[in-house]
């Protein structure tokens, strides 16, 4: 099968030596996916690891104990092609979630800080990647916010010579 779920509840960054990415939105009309692959060696706690689209702001959770070993994928669908088979497919919603004209799908740790993304159509690749790196802010109501990572400015920082040293 290659997922399996424990009965932990561990939440964790990406694990050392685990490759956990999206590797695919399919957006077929009213039926979609996503896939989630860990093309690392070791395995991934998801617990309350997020995925979100970019138009409307809608975030999957994973559930407690859900694990992906390496060299497995899940596929998270919704819309009329809901399925929910785990630990390989999970249902998130009978509602359409990716906007038909172009999307981006996010994966975010359980602390909401960006892992994964992936933009289709593939035109819409190259603009997604000028995008700062993202952090997912959910509110009460379970509706998502993304926000760009915030950097120090510029001012607070150590300057460094030309040397390279402080």
């Amino acid at each position: 099968m290659g997922l399996h779920r424990r009965a932990t509840c561990n939440q964790m960054k990406q694990v050392e030596g685990a490759r956990v990415r999206v590797k695919e939105v399919r957006n077929e009309g009213k039926s979609e996916a996503v896939v989630i692959v860990n093309e690392g060696h070791m395995e991934q706690p998801l617990t309350g690891w997020m995925l979100a689209s970019v138009h409307g702001g809608q975030v999957f959770r994973f559930e407690d104990g859900f694990v992906l070993r390496p060299g497995a994928s899940v596929t998270v669908t919704s819309g009329e092609g809901v399925a929910h088979k785990p630990p390989s497919v999970l249902g998130w919603t009978d509602e359409n979630v990716w906007n038909n004209r172009g999307d981006i799908a996010f994966l975010f740790d359980y602390e909401g800080e960006e892992v994964s993304r992936f933009a289709y159509p593939a035109t819409r690749a190259g603009q997604a990647g000028r995008l700062p790196k993202q952090t997912l802010v959910v509110g009460e109501d379970g509706a998502g916010r993304l926000e760009p990572v915030r950097r120090e400015p510029a001012r607070n920082r150590p300057k460094l010579t030309r040397s390279g040293r402080m």
